[in-house]
């Protein structure tokens, strides 16, 4: 079984930019456990978790393509950048 599926599951065309898309994952037990700890941290589901580290992500990835630097600044450190690969 593939680690991801995807399914339409909307009534409307099928070229509707709109729909809905159900999402099957299989997550390690570390992984899922890593989605828990966000979703309780946050106060979240774990959809709405999912939802907000893929807009983590992809604000992170359109910041590094523009060549723009991310700091990183903890109290009593040095500031460090954080290297997107």
């Amino acid at each position: 079984m593939p680690d991801v599926v995807l399914k339409d599951v909307s009534d409307g065309p099928a070229d509707t930019p709109d729909r809905d898309t159900r999402l099957t994952l299989r997550l390690s037990p570390e992984v899922r456990h890593s989605l828990e700890w966000i979703a309780n941290e946050r106060s979240v589901s774990l959809v709405e978790a999912i939802r907000r580290a893929l807009g983590t992500e992809k604000f992170l990835m359109e910041v590094s393509k523009r060549k723009a630097r991310i700091l990183i600044e903890q109290p009593g450190e040095r500031l460090k950048e954080l290297v997107i690969i």
